[in-house]
């Protein structure tokens, strides 16, 4: 923002007013406070009416309902329960559930998603594959305020609102007992560390892993950025934060190289190096990140607010990759495998299974996988030739076709294989809630309190 050299019409203290408007406006917009450090860095005269806010609000005293809890972040988000326990805004437990699953990566036809908003607090979390009965009693007799599932109960239009309607009863009964719902469908399959991943961490199954169908409406991009050597860790690390710079296994890649740059600030400018009017020569380095598609406008904004120049250049070049990410896993095992070892270790999670075509003293050196559904990927299936195919709800013919092609069949049960999965998940997800101080209470389905 440029400094205004003449006063508007009605003086100064309009002039306070409109910058103070301003400020507070950046400040509760979505970029918070690294918007309003943003303007502050490139029109330094605007930290007088910063100064000026703050003391007006320090003499203001704050009622009850506003003051933050001891030992919190004075004027953070921290909000009080009927019970005097903390509660977080309910679009900070959803962008923590979207850092993990974004919803970007969800299959076209998929209809995930926040389907219920029944308030904006949340302070207890229950996962569970559905909403179902038994869930529902739980969720409402033990005050969870938000449902975090796998299959979106919303799936086909309601109709019409009834009273005989077992899944409309359930639903209103959850928006008037003020419990939200978040499902993520498809993205829980195709991510990494979603269901398929656990299931080859489950199974313990060790050598090359790919997806069993790749996805192929994502695209990737690089993005390039030219940084003064004081910033480049402060922007690398803001691109990082936000999923750029990951390469299969590996984060945080980046490519580097120093050079120089030159620019003529105008005469409204404002620039970090240098002085209106004079061409300037200095040092800097061209950062090359990538970026999936679904992150890659959260990474240039960060981008820029972390840059410490008014006008950053920013390039944007798109990329002809294959996807890492899609439906179920193909594992090639550096061992083949014996039968006898991996239905031990099936034995041992507790989930029903059946071998089928195949005879027990037969070892496996390639196995696919899809929890859940298979008959969706028959076709991958067949054409990839593995030894083994792991999966649910296959016909007599689905089954019939595998032992045609000599691939042999476990029946892991819809339900019993993605509800195992999914317990797997929400320790994950207990962990990460930890590392980002998200103040909620998070408990899987078949945990008992």
């Amino acid at each position: 923002m440029q400094e205004i050299k003449q006063q508007p019409p009605g003086g100064t203290d309009n002039l306070f007013r409109v910058h103070s408007a301003y400020l507070i406006r950046i400040f509760h917009s979505e970029e918070g406070l690294y918007g309003l450090l943003r303007v502050l860095k490139k029109s330094p005269s605007m930290w007088y009416i910063v100064f000026c806010l703050w003391v007006h609000s320090s003499a203001v005293e704050q009622p009850a309902h506003n003051r933050s809890v001891p030992g919190s972040n004075p004027g953070g988000p921290t909000i009080l329960s009927a019970t005097g326990g903390t509660m977080e805004p309910l679009h900070r437990v959803i962008e923590f559930f979207e850092k993990s699953f974004s919803s970007s990566f969800a299959l076209p036809e998929d209809r995930g998603g926040l389907q219920i908003q029944a308030k904006n607090t949340v302070e207890k979390i229950l996962v569970a594959l559905e909403l179902n009965p038994k869930v529902f009693k739980k969720a409402t007799d033990q005050n969870y305020d938000f449902l975090y599932l796998h299959h979106p109960p919303l799936w086909e239009p309601l109709q019409k609102l009834s009273c005989d309607d077992p899944l409309f009863v359930m639903l209103e009964g959850l928006y008037s007992r003020g419990i939200s719902v978040l499902a993520h469908h498809t993205n829980l399959d195709v991510l990494e560390g979603g269901i398929a991943d656990q299931w080859v961490k489950l199974l313990e199954l060790e050598g090359s892993t790919r997806p069993l169908v790749p996805l192929t409406h994502l695209k990737k991009y690089k993005i390039v950025t030219f940084v003064p050597p004081s910033h480049l860790e402060e922007v690398l690390q803001a691109l990082f934060e936000q999923g750029a710079g990951i390469i299969g296994n590996y984060r945080e890649c980046a490519f580097l190289l120093s050079g120089t740059g030159t620019f003529l600030p105008g005469e409204k400018a404002y620039p970090f190096i240098g002085t209106p009017g004079c061409r300037e020569r200095v040092e800097e380095v061209r950062v090359e990140v990538e970026v999936e598609s679904p992150y890659l406008e959260r990474a240039v904004k960060a981008l820029i607010r972390a840059h410490p120049y008014e006008e950053p250049v920013v390039d944007v070049y798109p990329l002809h990759v294959l996807s890492r990410v899609g439906i179920g896993r193909v594992v090639t095992l550096a061992t083949p495998l014996p039968w006898k070892i991996l239905e031990e270790r099936l034995s041992r999670l507790g989930v029903p299974h059946t071998l089928i075509g195949s005879r027990e003293d037969k070892s496996f050196a390639k196995i696919a996988l899809c929890p859940g559904s298979g008959r969706g990927v028959m076709s991958q299936v067949l054409q990839g030739r593995p030894d083994l195919f792991v999966s649910g709800d296959l016909t007599h013919h689905d089954i019939e076709t595998l032992n045609l092609y000599g691939i042999a069949h476990v029946n892991l049960p819809h339900s019993e294989g993605e509800r195992r999965a999914l317990r797997e998940i929400t320790g994950s997800l207990k962990e990460k809630a930890k590392q980002e101080n998200l103040n909620v209470e998070i408990t899987f389905e078949e945990e008992k309190l």
